[in-house]
């Protein structure tokens, strides 16, 4: 708390004020921070899709959101750890969770349907299975990001996460031929 009171320039006081518990302004914080990713992320698929590129591309852009790579997405990373961590204890945020959870994890599914419908997704995927493995790796690569940041470190896990996208999308846009 004494963090957040210091980053907006108040005290701590004043923080605990308005939040009725740590866990509240940690809720507020992890909702306001995927807002933030989310808006991100749509920013970056609708330019995508504009160029008409591949799927790949898009999940691609959407799952580096969630890797540590500035300042910002470093403090993202640590937020969403430590928020996962107290949901183990607290009903109420592990709901908010496994409900976030739930929609990227429909995000993903819809991504690999739609590259099953052009061509791109590798044949006999499971879209489920894919969503999860591409959600899984992403997490653990971001907390690899957390605790060994370097540059090399940082040009693997772009490389990683890239192999794992490709594939799922190995094949050519039937639609748009890319």
């Amino acid at each position: 708390m004494s963090r957040i009171a210091a980053s907006a320039g108040v005290s701590v006081g004043l923080v605990q004020h308005y939040y009725a518990s740590k866990d509240v302004l940690l809720a507020d914080a992890y909702d306001r921070t995927l807002q933030v990713q989310q808006g991100r992320i749509e920013t970056l698929v609708a330019s995508e899709e504009q160029a008409r590129g591949r799927i790949e591309h898009m999940v691609l852009g959407a799952l580096t959101q969630f890797l540590p790579l500035d300042h910002d997405r470093r403090d993202e990373t640590i937020l969403f750890d430590h928020f996962s961590s107290v949901a183990l204890r607290q009903p109420s945020l592990l709901e908010a969770w496994q409900r976030t959870d739930d929609v990227l994890l429909a995000r993903l599914r819809e991504a690999v349907v739609n590259a099953e419908e052009c061509g791109e997704a590798r044949e006999g995927v499971d879209p489920d299975d894919e969503a999860r493995r591409l959600l899984a790796v992403t997490r653990g690569l971001a907390r690899t990001l957390l605790l060994r940041d370097d540059a090399h470190e940082v040009a693997r896990v772009r490389r990683v996460l890239a192999q794992e996208c490709a594939s799922t999308f190995p094949n050519p846009c039937r639609q748009y031929g890319s």
